[in-house]
């Protein structure tokens, strides 16, 4: 007598959660010194990617607010000035327990006075980079297209 095995999907109540995250293409200006560099702040991740900081938007917190709080957090940079928003990007990714995450990070363009960067321990490094060279240094596709958008735009 045999034994019939049916297998069918298991299906979960459960969504995929969609993250907010606002991030910042940051450039290099020091009008009180009239020092003008065409450089941009690249961070490099613990895996070794490079990338604009940014990070998760908590409950209660305006966008402006996330933006300030992320780039002071994994930069130490405290003055800056937000010029205008770029666009925004989407991805899926896998979660180290094995769900999958849908993040959509808004990035805003913003220029400071400040070079010496102070990186947080998510980070390994960090650069200041001409645009061509930034192009270089982007690992992901969308960052660079998010890149593109601003310059598209005459932001930079």
């Amino acid at each position: 007598m045999g034994l019939d095995i049916i297998m069918r999907p298991i299906r979960s109540n459960r969504r995929i959660k969609l993250e907010h995250s606002i991030g910042a293409v940051i450039k290099y200006d020091n009008p009180s010194t009239g020092e003008q560099y065409p450089a941009f702040l690249l961070l490099r991740n613990r895996r070794g990617y490079w990338g604009f900081p940014q990070g998760h938007k908590e409950s209660g917190e305006s966008e402006m607010q996330t933006l300030k709080r992320e780039v002071n957090e994994e930069t130490g940079i405290r003055s800056m000035d937000v010029l205008s928003y770029i666009g925004a990007i989407r991805y899926s990714y896998f979660r180290t327990d094995g769900m999958k995450n849908e993040k959509e990070v808004k990035f805003y363009f913003a220029t400071t006075p400040v070079r010496n960067i102070i990186i947080s321990s998510e980070h390994e490094s960090y650069k200041w980079v001409t645009f061509v060279e930034a192009l270089n240094f982007l690992n992901h596709r969308q960052l660079k297209s998010i890149f593109m958008k601003g310059h598209n735009k005459g932001l930079y």
